[in-house]
């Protein structure tokens, strides 16, 4: 059960102190995966990635993880990193379906690309 008005109260089924793998629970929120897939790319991906947001879309059960960019010449970036994307979202987020790189210029366009495979630029 958990207190909100009295936290020491609380039995949470997690315990930090006790993980063996040095887990927090900020590791299981969205910010704490999101925060882990920024960091676990080198410094290039990494710059590249700044300038853009994330979101998880859910439409009747097909998750897709979209990575917003702020221009074209970003989205054609990481789209070439495509691989090290799938591999790292894959590694983080188990039930997604599709992921997708995408820009806004005269509504929403993006490229989708299935988590299960690689079709070599498809």
């Amino acid at each position: 059960m958990v207190y909100p008005f009295d936290p020491d109260k609380d039995e949470l089924p997690f315990d930090e102190a006790n993980d063996p793998f040095g887990r927090t629970l900020e590791d299981f929120t969205l910010t704490g995966k999101l925060r882990r897939f920024h960091e676990s790319f080198d410094s290039s991906i990494r710059a590249i990635l700044q300038d853009c947001l994330f979101r998880i879309s859910d439409e009747g059960g097909i998750l897709t993880f979209q990575i917003l960019c702020p221009n074209e010449a970003v989205q054609k970036r990481l789209y070439v990193k495509r691989e090290k994307v799938r591999n790292t979202l894959n590694w983080l987020w188990r039930d997604l379906d599709y992921y997708a790189f995408c820009i806004e210029k005269d509504g929403l366009q993006c490229h989708v690309l299935s988590m299960k495979s690689y079709r070599g630029g498809a």
